[in-house]
Parts: structure tokens; C-alpha cells; sequence
């Protein structure tokens, strides 16, 4: 298993803190996925296992934690306040020398810039943080034009494109890999 030292557990990225959830946040959490689970159902993989209960949002939250302090997958919310507006993290998915950025947003606040000024922080801090780190990484399927955008708006490359299992009802089965590297950031 790939892991790197251990992640800022907060950021500020303009009206938005960036952070490692918290038990505390489970029903908030599960609020902002319920609220956008149907704009969420074709991208996004695991919201097929929606809804979940409190519980269970509880007991993902232990597994992130424990994925935390193994320094290997870094999931964060993006919070207004109390409210979660968004998810997004670090994930060590790809080779060595590269970590990924994934996001996903509460539909009520999808088209306002939140993903693209999350994910240049996370970037920034990525290079910052790990200086194993060469390449930041966003994976999308072709299909899904919003993720596109964030990439595009950033200055990342467009480095491949290859076919897999689509794993939600929208994709289309081809992955687009986008990169910035340390040089380029």
C-alpha cells in the first residue's frame, strides 16, 4: 500500500474551510448527499449504496479516519459553516510520484466555482505538502462535462484517455486522466 506523510486536516479556500470530517458531521454529511443524490446517481459510484443513516455515515467517517492516520486516502468535506457543500480529497490511486484530487458538490451549489477554486488549493498544497509528489491527478469519464471544466479552467493536461467498466449509470466508459506537474503548477 502507497502512503505519504500525513495531510493538512484543514484549509481555507476563500468563503470555504476544506477538512477532514468529523463523526459530528455525519448528519450534515448525509443531508447534503440525500439533497443531491439525484444529480450525484450518474457520476459518482458509491452514491448507489444511498441513502445511508446516520450510522452508517458514521461508521465511513471511522474508516476515513483510520485511512487518515494510515496516511493513505485523505477524505475531506467542504463546508459553508455547518453545512456541507461538497466533498473532495487526496487519493493515492495512481503511480508512485502522483496523487489524485476527486470532488463532488451539493447540487444547490454546482456552477459557482467552488470545485475549480478547491481543487487549484488542493494542488497548490499538494506540491506544497509532499515533495515525492510530481504529478497531481483528476480522473473523470468522458461523459461527465462538469467534472471536465475543473481541470480545463486549471491548466491541467489532458494526458489519457482509456477505457474501463462504466461504474455509474451516466459514464460512458472512458476515462480522460488529467495531470499538472510540479513544474507546471
Amino acid at each position: 500500500m502507497r502512503t505519504v506523510s500525513r495531510a493538512p486536516e484543514l484549509l481555507v479556500v476563500g468563503d470555504y474551510v476544506v477538512r477532514k470530517y468529523e463523526e459530528d458531521d455525519a448528519s450534515a454529511l448525509m443531508r447534503a448527499v440525500t439533497e443531491s443524490l439525484d444529480h450525484l446517481l450518474p457520476w459518482m459510484p458509491w452514491a448507489k449504496f444511498e441513502p445511508q443513516s446516520v450510522e452508517q455515515r458514521k461508521a465511513l467517517i471511522r474508516e476515513w479516519d483510520a485511512e487518515w492516520r494510515n496516511h493513505s486516502n485523505f477524505v475531506m468535506g467542504i463546508f459553508k459553516g455547518e453545512r456541507v457543500v461538497g466533498g473532495t480529497g487526496f487519493h493515492l490511486r495512481g503511480d508512485n510520484g502522483s496523487i489524485e484530487i476527486g470532488y463532488w458538490l451539493h447540487v444547490d451549489f454546482v456552477g459557482q466555482g467552488i470545485a475549480v477554486q478547491v481543487t487549484s488549493a488542493l494542488t497548490k498544497c499538494a506540491f506544497a505538502t509532499w515533495p515525492e509528489i510530481s504529478v497531481v491527478e483528476i480522473v473523470h469519464d468522458q461523459a461527465n462535462k462538469n467534472s471536465r471544466r475543473i481541470p480545463e479552467s486549471l491548466g491541467f493536461l489532458l494526458v489519457d484517455q482509456y477505457e474501463r467498466v462504466a461504474e455509474a449509470p451516466g459514464e460512458v466508459g472512458v476515462c480522460m486522466r488529467w495531470h499538472m506537474t510540479r513544474e507546471g503548477s
